[in-house]
Formats: C-alpha cells, sequence, structure tokens
C-alpha cells in the first residue's frame, strides 16, 4: 500500500511575542489552544473548526521573519511509502523522517522544498 496525502495538517506561522499572538488568536478570533512545546523554539498550536495554526516563536533569531507563514504541513498517510514514491518521481527529501512522540500525541514529519522554495512537510499522526 502506498503513502497518501490526506489533507491539510496545519499552516506555521513564525511569531515575535507568542503570548501576543496566543491573545489575538484566542481572544479576538475565537481559536482554542490545544497544545504547547518548548523545544529550543516555543511552538502554540490553536485550533477552530478544521483549522489548526502553529505559532512557532524562534529561541534565537531565524532567517524569517515574524507574521510569514513558515510552511505548509500536509497530513499523510504511511510517510515512508509515500516520500519514496516522490524521491522516485525526482523529489528531494533531504532529510530523514522525523519522530516525536511527545508532540500532539505523536507525529513522524519530514520537510522538503517546492520547486520556489516554498516549505512543505509531510505531517502524519502516529496515534490511533
Amino acid at each position: 500500500m502506498g503513502g497518501i496525502i490526506k489533507g491539510l495538517a496545519h499552516i506555521g506561522i513564525f511569531v515575535r511575542d507568542m503570548d501576543a499572538s496566543v491573545k489575538f488568536y484566542r481572544d479576538m478570533l475565537g481559536f482554542t489552544v490545544t497544545d504547547e512545546y518548548r523545544m529550543g523554539s516555543r511552538l502554540v498550536f490553536c485550533s477552530i473548526g478544521t483549522c489548526l495554526l502553529e505559532l512557532i516563536q524562534p529561541k534565537e533569531y531565524a532567517p524569517r521573519v515574524p507574521g510569514q507563514v513558515d510552511h505548509i504541513a500536509v497530513e499523510v498517510e504511511d510517510i515512508e511509502d509515500l516520500c519514496e514514491e516522490l524521491r522516485a518521481k525526482g523529489v528531494s527529501i533531504p532529510g530523514e523522517i522525523g519522530f516525536n512522540a511527545d508532540l500532539l500525541s505523536g507525529v513522524k514529519n519530514v520537510f522538503f522544498e517546492g520547486p520556489d522554495g516554498e516549505r512543505i512537510e509531510l505531517f502524519e499522526y502516529t496515534k490511533g
């Protein structure tokens, strides 16, 4: 069975001030904070309906600017097979598939670039 893209997983946005960004999305727009992590960067996931945002406050300077969309994450099934299929089609996926058991109850992910340098993340939930 091959890997498949199931849909949008989340949108990652770099922020300058996490508390101000959380207040804006939560208090002004009605998002709910669902998860928060400190993994070098501070990550906060906020959801409303089927929309999931990943707010990213880097620990140190990053080459991206606040407010910039950092990446598009698509939810996939069988990330290993999908990466193999994409590589066979000539897509350059330079990194290894990562696994984090603590993030969102377990995820596998890998980043690569689209034709204009846009960052794309393949994102597989590992929880049942």
